[in-house]
């Protein structure tokens, strides 16, 4: 099994990326883009649907 090994933009820590995952192809289209990790994407994806939910009240 190929594994990447990224950092995150938003916590700096690295983290391992498994082949067959979307971001893995994603990391193999574009090796200079930004990633995070997957603790950050559910801060980030909690934060967007409070941001979300605070403007539809």
């Amino acid at each position: 099994m190929i594994t990447y090994e990224a950092v995150c933009f938003c916590c700096k820590q690295p983290f391992l990326l498994v082949e067959g995952t979307t971001k893995y192809q994603k990391y193999k289209r574009n090796m200079r883009g930004k990633f995070s990790c997957d603790s950050c994407d559910d801060k980030i994806h909690m934060e967007a649907r409070k941001n979300l939910l605070g403007k539809l009240r």
